[in-house]
């Protein structure tokens, strides 16, 4: 069986992931984090480790030794409140995480074939009336472009090393938890809310399609950027009427930036960016998102919780 390591892979992404692997069969998974993985399998072990942390040179690492591919998730989650320690664990936990991790890789023993990262849309920056894709440069951004650039710019190192690196920025992921679930709790009494005017653009991808993503990529030669996303254009109004129309929602009421900045701080500004995000690297791979009527994704989702 081929060994596949996931970071992080305790987590929302990569429980997901893990589950497609066993269900495609050949595969040996190691799940590296600091908390044991959501599944129980015999071709799933587990190695605890905290990439804060470089790796020990006179420890015993045997377990991760010689494997197929790394698919790299770790990284704190960027919801919440943007406080000097917040922003500072989401920038060491992706960019000083991603240079320890590298750094190991870069081993002989433990230099996989294919080296596959996390990254996210993030990068672009507030970009009204473009439609940004791989090539395109970041613009008017905030905290997370700048940790999105570093974070990536840490991962790449590992082309040096002759591994094929691919980095996938996400979307907003659209599963049974994550930014769905927490939104989707704030619509109570037949009312629903709206981010800011509500025509700022909203880059998402369905779960199951990016579980396929990642694996592709985890397989395959891919290109070193890839945008992952549904290739449809939707905006903050249509997905909070998508989930309004599950529960039920009869009026909305907009949450302006300075309502946000009260509770998040900086993350305010984070939340309302306009982006139109598009693949262009699909054609290219290939791969077809399956999953791309927002509103039957939401349904989807919701129901099955």
């Amino acid at each position: 069986m081929k060994k596949i390591i996931i970071t992080g892979g305790s987590g929302f992404l990569g429980t997901q992931i893990t589950k497609r692997l066993l269900e495609i069969g050949g595969y040996e998974i190691v799940v590296m984090d600091i908390a044991p993985p959501r599944i129980t399998d015999e071709r799933i072990s587990f190695f605890k480790k905290n990439l804060l942390e470089p790796f020990d040179s006179s420890a015993d690492y045997s377990e991760l030794q010689h494997p197929h591919a790394i698919i790299h998730l770790s990284g704190k989650n960027i919801n919440g409140r943007f406080t000097n320690q917040h922003k500072k664990l989401i920038h060491d936990t992706r960019v000083t995480g991603s240079r320890h991790l590298v750094d190991f890789i870069s081993r002989p023993d433990y230099k996989p074939e294919h080296y596959v990262c996390a990254s996210a849309v993030g990068f672009y920056g507030d970009q009204p009336g473009q439609v940004l894709i791989e090539s395109s440069e970041r613009n008017h951004y905030y905290f997370l472009s700048d940790v999105v650039e570093a974070w990536e710019e840490e991962n790449l190192r590992a082309q040096a090393y002759g591994i094929n690196v691919t980095c996938i920025r996400n979307g907003h992921i659209i599963g049974q938890g994550g930014i769905l679930a927490e939104v989707s709790e704030t619509f109570r009494f037949g009312i629903g809310s709206i981010l800011g005017n509500g025509k700022d653009y909203m880059p998402w991808i369905d779960i199951r399609d990016l579980v396929e993503l990642y694996i592709l990529c985890a397989t395959k030669d891919t290109p070193s950027i890839v945008n992952g996303v549904s290739n449809t254009f939707e905006t903050q109004s249509d997905f909070s009427r998508a989930i309004g129309q599950v529960k039920g929602a009869k009026f909305y009421l907009p949450v302006s930036g300075w309502l946000l900045a009260l509770r998040y701080g900086d993350f305010a500004r984070e939340m309302l960016v306009d982006q139109q995000v598009y693949a262009d690297t699909y054609t290219s791979i290939p791969f077809t998102p399956q999953y791309t009527d927002l509103t039957h994704t939401i349904r989807h989702h919701l129901l099955n919780q």
